[in-house]
């Protein structure tokens, strides 16, 4: 379940709460309760409608982009009213939020044409979680990697050592750790294979997400992408640590029992 600040008017706010339900809502009407908010929480997406208090959307996506915890986060304007002058202005409206740094600017009008059109704004709309949800994954596999990264550097360092059976017992250890991370990688894997089959099912429609989205869509794709060759060598330098470390307790052994025989 997503965090979702919705700013918007009162009798505005209806729609978006309705496409939003499922995920976590957080409703502001005005711009004192909006920042106080956002200082206050993280979201996973910040969704500001045209109307907001008095039409100050621009001034809010100024000010989300101020505070650190949330000045990253997606941004989706979106209009509710169908207006003679929102429908002139839409080309303008979706410009210049975008400069200000929205993803996407949505009139909820446009999606009538849908058999549902709630769903149709839903997926649209997830499409930003989805990608926020792929970003948090990424940060998790890449201090994964850091981890399984100081145990190569623990193990290879300890291979200067003299074998004993208490290196043995502490690389078994070091081992077991590493199992447990790998396991983490694996759940990791298959959380943002999901996430990207989502991505791509949804681009088979005829949506309307904005250049910005497709654009990190694609950005996190080949991020994912280093991210799994930089896994894969990892496992291939800890399959060779095993193989070296099998070969020094072997000769260990060896010598420890010529050492019996000679005493």
């Amino acid at each position: 379940m997503s965090q979702v600040l919705i700013a918007d008017n009162p009798e505005d706010a209806v729609s978006l709460t309705r496409i939003l339900s499922g995920h976590q809502l957080v409703v502001v009407h005005t711009m004192e309760a909006a920042s106080v908010r956002l200082h206050a929480q993280t979201f996973d997406l910040i969704v500001i409608g045209l109307h907001f208090d008095d039409s100050q959307m621009f001034e809010l996506i100024r000010e989300a982009k101020t505070i650190p915890a949330n000045a990253g986060k997606p941004i989706i304007c979106f209009c509710s009213r169908n207006t003679k002058m929102a429908r002139i202005m839409h080309e303008s409206l979706v410009v210049t939020t975008s400069v200000l740094g929205a993803w996407m600017y949505l009139n909820e009008h446009a999606y009538n044409v849908y058999q549902n059109p709630d769903a149709e704004l839903r997926r649209v709309i997830d499409r930003c979680l989805t990608d926020e949800a792929r970003k948090e994954i990424q940060l998790q596999r890449v201090d994964v990697q850091k981890q399984r990264a100081e145990l190569q550097h623990l193990r290879t360092m300890l291979q200067s050592q003299e074998w004993s059976p208490e290196l043995r017992d502490y690389l078994k250890g070091l081992r077991h750790d590493l199992e447990l991370l790998l396991q983490d990688v694996t759940t990791l894997q298959s959380s943002a294979e999901h996430r990207r089959a989502v991505v791509e099912s949804s681009r088979g429609f005829n949506d309307r997400v904005s250049e910005q989205v497709t654009m990190n869509e694609n950005g996190m794709t080949r991020l994912e992408g280093v991210q799994l060759l930089d896994e894969a060598r990892q496992s291939t330098d800890e399959d060779e640590l095993m193989v070296r470390e099998e070969a020094q307790e072997s000769e260990g052994q060896r010598k420890r029992a010529d050492n019996l025989l000679n005493y």
